[in-house]
């Protein structure tokens, strides 16, 4: 079973593969594209390591998955939003996911936390089931990427910790 740890600064490099991998190997599952982030300067890999918390699944070595949680600027006080959960195929279905929301709800309550949040693709059932089966709920809220487009909506889903 894979390791989690969290991600220190000097982390940054492993963060930015398995980020980079995530977007090449399911690119509408997140709401940037590969060829955005890809372009990023090693400072700007440096940077999102230290405005969030990311948590890494290390197998032999290799960061096998990922996920960040930060507080958002315009969220309530009490909010933490998960984001860029990803697990590569292979590791999917291992136990790896739920390993790292513990991580992601155990740092959420260190710091002042009382709920967890987090958007959900449209389309992206397995990563709406993976949620639920975690204690998400849908909240209601939708956020439309695109203007006037309903059916691309992300939903938004929370949990307390």
């Amino acid at each position: 079973m894979a390791d989690i740890i969290r991600a220190h600064d000097d982390d940054w490099s492993l963060v930015r593969e398995i980020r980079l991998r995530s977007l090449s190997t399911d690119p509408s599952a997140f709401g940037q594209s590969w060829e955005t982030e890809s372009t990023y300067e090693d400072g700007v890999w440096e940077q999102r390591v230290r405005d969030a918390a990311w948590f890494l699944a290390i197998d032999d070595g290799q960061p096998v998955a990922v996920v960040a949680v930060r507080h958002e600027q315009d969220s309530p006080a009490n909010e933490r939003e998960l984001q860029a959960m990803w697990v590569t195929p292979k590791s999917r279905h291992s136990g790896i996911a739920g390993k790292l929301a513990e991580a992601v709800f155990a740092w959420a309550h260190e710091d002042g936390a009382d709920t967890v949040t987090l958007y959900v693709g449209p389309g992206n059932e397995g990563a709406r089931a993976l949620y639920e089966a975690l204690g998400f709920t849908d909240t209601g809220d939708r956020w439309e990427v695109v203007e006037d487009d309903p059916e691309g909506a992300w939903l938004k889903m929370s949990r307390g910790v």
